[in-house]
């Protein structure tokens, strides 16, 4: 023990009279090496999460990525529980998934894996925006011997607009539509875990990169699925004190009925800065949710642009890898006022006139407005 002392004090020494930056890095660089390797998910680990055997409640689950996770968790041997305010969607949802049951299930039909638990499709209509309506739900959808294992916060929609225009109805619509049915589901799961004394049951927030990243047009949505954002990583450490997990998947432009609607009030300038074709379908979108999940991944992204924004945002949650992390955060810090500068900020500055005589057209008193002589609708 005392020749280690020495030959460090020796290594002092020395590194007073003649500093070498080398010898620092010769030690940090195994270190560093060392404690990325410890934290970075690799593809090739162990899994975290099955859905095998698994129950999952899905809210929003009659169309859209909800839909999607629940053909890809019944596939893999799970079952679930579809919510969703829509009846007729609803009973559609439940059949298409049920249809995929049946051949899983179906020994004559060549692709089914023998169990022993039986899975089941259920569906629930509710609306979950509120405290009761979520606990009702979860109390319909469990019995004494199958409680949800896992609940997947799915319910959303977008309506794209500038803020001026909207109206107050519309913004607490979209609040109470993105933020308070996740919240109050998020509650109603916790309760859940608690009373049936559950352990290692997962919360699946779905927040979206304008949580983390404003756009122009949706001053409607972002600030809802920023809210989810905090939310999540704020439950995330109480949900330690209840043997619970917390994710958040934070999906770019998902492909599904959701967007089309979207695309009917979105503002030209915001189809502009989007680009077109541009997303993934529900069903890769799902298949990344699960995959992160199974890597026990807080934060789970699914498209290169989405995983640069994470690495940049800060949170008291875990990170997906501290080295590479830090390395998508600084190429985020060059790309970012970029990508600002010549894209976003031009832009809109482009769409300055047009938008200020648009406003005046629709009624809203712009003073020295341009005169419109004939806009282009949004459809064009």
């Amino acid at each position: 023990m005392s020749s280690i002392y020495d030959a460090l004090h020796a290594f002092q020494s020395e590194a007073q009279v003649s500093p070498n930056p080398t010898w620092l890095l010769l030690l940090l660089i195994p270190a560093l090496v060392l404690m990325g390797m410890i934290s970075l998910p690799l593809p090739f680990g162990r899994s975290h999460w099955s859905a095998k055997g698994k129950h999952a409640f899905i809210t929003g689950g009659s169309s859209g990525l909800g839909l999607a996770l629940a053909e890809l968790i019944v596939e893999r041997g799970g079952s679930v529980t579809l919510v969703a305010r829509d009846e007729t969607r609803l009973s559609c949802a439940k059949q298409q998934v049920e249809r995929l049951l049946s051949v899983r299930l179906d020994p004559n039909k060549g692709s089914s894996t023998m169990t022993d638990y039986k899975q089941f499709v259920q569906a629930i209509s509710a609306d979950v925006s509120s405290f009761e309506a979520a606990r009702r739900a979860v109390q319909q959808a469990s019995t004494s011997t199958c409680q949800p294992d896992i609940f997947f916060c799915c319910a959303g929609a977008a309506t794209p607009g500038f803020f001026i225009a909207q109206s107050e109805e519309t913004l607490r619509r979209g609040m109470n539509t993105d933020y308070w049915t996740s919240a109050s589901m998020a509650h109603a799961a916790l309760r859940s875990f608690i009373s049936s004394g559950k352990k290692g049951g997962k919360i699946v927030f779905v927040s979206s990169i304008l949580g983390m990243f404003g756009m122009v047009g949706y001053a409607e949505y972002a600030p809802a699925k920023a809210a989810i954002c905090s939310l999540a990583d704020t439950l995330r450490s109480e949900a330690l004190l209840y043997d619970a997990q917390v994710h958040c998947y934070l999906p770019g432009t998902i492909l599904s009925p959701g967007l089309e609607r979207e695309n009917r009030t979105k503002p030209n300038i915001t189809l502009k800065l989007e680009g077109t074709g541009s997303g993934l379908t529900p069903r890769q979108c799902a298949q990344g949710l699960l995959r992160g999940l199974s890597r026990n991944q807080f934060n789970i992204t699914t498209d290169f642009l989405t995983e640069l924004v994470r690495s940049a945002h800060l949170q008291n949650s875990p990170g997906n890898g501290w080295i590479l992390d830090g390395f998508k955060c600084a190429l985020a810090r060059i790309v970012q006022p970029l990508w600002r500068w010549i894209e976003n900020d031009r832009a809109i500055q482009k769409e300055k006139k047009l938008h200020l005589a648009e406003l005046q057209t629709a009624g809203v008193q712009v003073a020295g407005a341009p005169v419109l002589a004939s806009a282009p609708s949004q459809s064009e």
